[in-house]
C-alpha cells in the first residue's frame, strides 16, 4: 500500500506587534499552537511612535497596511496586540475599525481589545475586578468606559500606582520604571501574580480577574492563579490566543492554561 501522498493542513498566523516594542507572543502561541501552525509578525513601522492616545487613534492606516501584508503572505488569521488600539475608539467604534480592517484584508482579524470583551461574556463574567497594570490613571478611566460601553459591570480598577508598586510618571499614558518598565519584553511574573492577588483581595464579590496591559504574559500562570483566586482570569494574551484558535475552527481545549483557554465552544 503507498503512503498517502495527502499533506496535513498547516495553519498560518499572523501578528501585528506595536511600534519599538519586542513580543514574544509568537513564539509563546506556538507552545499551545496545534501542530503544523507557522507564524508571522510584522510590526508597525513608525519607530518614533510616542503611544499617546493621538498616536493610537490615528494608527488605522497602519495596521490596515501590516494587516494587508500578512494576508498577502498568506494568513489564515491574523491578530493586532495592544489593549490601546481598541480602547481609544470606544466599544462600537473599536468594532467598526475591527471590520473595516478585516475587510480591507479578506482575512479574519483579531483585535485584541475587542476580543478581550468577547472572552468575558463568554466566560459569563458579571462583575470584573481590573488589574490595569502600566496604564496610567488616563489610560485606565478610557480603558474602564470602553468596558462599561460593552456592557461590563467594574467592581474595581487598580494600576501599579495605586496598589503601591510604583510611582507616578510624566507620562500621562503609562507608570513603571525598571523591572516594571511596559516596553521591556517581558514584565517579572511577581509582579503580575501580585496585581492578581491585590485586586481579587479587594473585590472579594467581582466573580472575574481582567488583566490589561499586552505586556502582562498571564498564558503559564493563569491556570494556577485562578485556582488561588477562585475565580477565571482573562488578560490580553489568553483572548488573543483563544480568538486565534477559534478562528482556525479548533475545538478541542488548551488544558493547563487557564479555564477560557479551556472552553474554545
Amino acid at each position: 500500500m503507498s503512503q498517502s501522498t495527502v499533506k496535513p493542513s498547516v495553519h498560518k498566523v499572523g501578528f501585528i506587534t506595536p511600534p519599538g516594542w519586542f513580543d514574544i507572543s509568537p513564539t509563546e502561541f506556538l507552545r499551545i499552537a496545534p501542530k503544523n501552525t507557522i507564524v508571522m509578525q510584522t510590526v508597525m513601522r513608525p519607530h518614533t511612535f510616542g503611544y499617546s492616545v493621538d498616536e493610537f487613534l490615528a494608527a488605522e492606516p497602519e495596521l490596515t497596511a501590516c494587516a494587508n501584508s500578512l494576508s498577502a503572505a498568506g494568513a489564515d488569521v491574523m491578530a493586532q496586540f495592544g489593549y490601546p488600539f481598541s480602547f481609544v475608539h470606544g466599544w462600537d467604534g473599536a468594532q467598526q475599525v475591527q471590520q473595516r480592517i478585516q475587510s480591507s484584508s479578506a482575512t479574519p482579524f483579531v483585535m485584541m481589545g475587542v476580543e478581550v470583551v468577547h472572552a468575558l461574556r463568554h466566560l459569563g463574567c458579571r462583575s470584573i475586578a481590573v488589574a490595569t497594570t502600566y496604564y496610567s490613571a488616563k489610560m485606565a478611566n478610557l480603558l474602564t468606559a470602553y468596558l462599561a460601553e460593552a456592557g461590563q459591570n467594574i467592581a474595581l480598577a487598580e494600576n501599579w500606582e495605586s496598589l503601591g508598586m510604583a510611582t507616578g510618571t510624566d507620562s500621562d499614558v503609562f507608570v513603571g520604571e525598571d523591572e516594571l518598565d511596559p516596553m521591556d519584553w517581558q514584565t517579572p511574573v511577581h509582579a503580575v501574580e501580585k496585581a492578581v492577588r491585590a485586586v481579587s483581595q479587594n473585590a472579594p464579590d467581582a466573580d472575574c480577574i481582567l488583566v490589561t496591559g499586552g505586556g502582562m504574559r498571564l498564558l503559564h500562570i493563569a491556570e494556577r492563579l485562578e485556582k488561588e483566586v477562585e475565580r477565571p482570569i482573562v488578560a490580553g494574551d489568553l483572548a488573543l490566543y483563544w480568538g486565534f484558535l477559534r478562528r482556525l475552527g479548533i475545538k478541542e481545549g488548551v488544558r493547563g492554561q487557564g479555564k477560557l483557554l479551556a472552553t474554545l465552544v
